[in-house]
């Protein structure tokens, strides 16, 4: 879902939205993928049209992972700007924490690594500050699990 619009700057505007997970194994792992620069992060990606906000984030983790989770609970959102191809772009994540269930992480072709890291591994791993932030809260909720 994305929109076109003017902003105030040199660069057209665009509206993106996202869903993606946090998955748990086991209270002691958390799945992180790795994105194209490099950056260990969460599976997410693009809300199709016709799809739930739930139903796109448990699809993005199966796809870019090969890992079937099932939702506990809503984290919360984060939003960023970036510039793509000469677009700034408002994108909004909307992150589920979710319980492993079955596979092995396998990379798809739109991420170079996908595993699992122990709890304290992954928090020295993460470099984005939304994602620490869904992190913290993520652990702040592993009793639901």
């Amino acid at each position: 879902m994305s929109t076109n619009k003017r902003s105030k700057g040199k660069y057209p505007l665009r509206r993106e939205y996202s869903a993606g997970g946090v998955v748990i194994k086991d209270k002691s792992e958390v799945l992180l993928i790795k994105n194209p620069s490099n950056i260990w992060t969460f599976p997410k990606g693009h809300i199709e049209k016709g799809e739930t906000k739930e139903q796109a984030a448990l699809r993005e983790v199966k796809e870019e992972t090969n890992i079937d989770a099932e939702i506990v609970d809503y984290l919360g959102e984060i939003s960023y700007f970036f510039i793509w191809q000469g677009v700034k772009v408002y994108k909004t994540v909307y992150f589920y924490l979710m319980r492993y269930v079955a596979g092995i992480p396998v990379p798809s072709w739109e991420v170079k690594d996908a595993r699992f890291f122990p709890l304290e591994k992954a928090t020295k791993l993460l470099k984005y500050k939304g994602d620490k932030e869904i992190f913290n809260k993520a652990l702040e909720k592993l009793d639901l699990l």
